[in-house]
């Protein structure tokens, strides 16, 4: 199994499912500009009212501690993998949506990119916890000894992929992260916020993990980066109404011992806690 709390988190402020809070904000015109495609994908989970991991103990270490596999190592993306599956019929109940309904489960933020355009395997939802009342977000970075430099969207894929793969190899149920900014300031989907995610030991509970793709101790963050990173934490702490000061760095938690999100980051996020859009939120 996953890593678990066994006490749930003093920050907890809510009772209120995470799922119903993102269907609030979505309702709320919280989102600018959502797309077409995103509101038929919430349509298909029967509307709003449906729509409801780990970093390196150093620079050194790989993420998370067990072996990955290399890029050449993964098999394959077959024609069946990579085609984009057909959405079930709406489940009133809310039951029997099988293994496509946890793979299309709502994300985080409903304009991250969907997890089943990169994911190459299913959520083991047994292996998973239901999320608690959200009340924390934890910046990472992967620290992977192996670079990524490029921003082709293919190389993305890939490098979610193989987080996916790493954390599946150590027993978890999926990616531990609920969020991904890529090299080229993307945001995708991780883990889907109806779970608990797997990515800060002992404080996972209520606490949504977003993952900025690189190694901060040996690269810079892009300024794309940056700009995505800013506004998801911005949309993250007004759909769920986190206080500024309970968005974390993975090494801010004090029984953390990690360099994560690395030097190159670390400065980069308490600016963005002392400026002015992450107050206003």
């Amino acid at each position: 199994m996953e890593p678990r709390d066994l006490e749930p988190s003093s920050l907890s402020n809510s009772g209120i499912p995470p799922e119903r809070l993102l269907a609030d904000a979505v309702a709320r015109g919280v989102f600018s500009r959502p797309s077409r495609r995103t509101f038929l994908q919430l349509a298909a989970f029967g509307g709003a009212a449906s729509v409801l991991a780990a970093c390196t103990p150093s620079r050194t270490a790989p993420l998370p501690d067990a072996r990955w596999a290399r890029l050449d190592e993964l098999p394959p993306c077959t024609e069946t993998e990579c085609a984009v599956p057909k959405l079930p019929a709406p489940n009133p109940a809310g039951r029997g949506l099988g293994i496509i309904a946890a793979s299309a489960a709502p994300a985080a933020l409903p304009y991250a990119k969907a997890r089943r355009l990169w994911a190459r395997g299913d959520p083991e939802v047994s292996l998973m916890n239901p999320m608690l009342p959200i009340s924390a977000i934890t910046v990472h970075h992967d620290g992977l000894d192996l670079l990524e430099t490029g921003t082709g969207e293919r190389a993305m894929i890939d490098r979610i992929e193989l987080y996916r793969a790493g954390h599946r190899a150590k027993g978890w149920g999926d990616i531990g992260y609920h969020l991904v900014v890529d090299r080229a300031g993307t945001l995708w989907q991780g883990r889907s916020i109806r779970w608990q995610g797997a990515h800060v030991k002992n404080h996972n509970e209520g606490n949504i993990g977003v993952l900025v793709m690189g190694n901060f101790e040996v690269q810079r963050p892009s300024a794309a980066q940056m700009r995505t990173l800013e506004k998801a934490l911005v949309d993250l702490m007004d759909t769920y109404k986190v206080r500024k000061a309970n968005v974390f760095t993975h090494r801010e938690w004090p029984d953390a011992q990690t360099a994560c999100p690395g030097r190159n980051l670390q400065p980069r996020v308490a600016d963005l806690r002392r400026g002015s859009r992450l107050s206003r939120a």
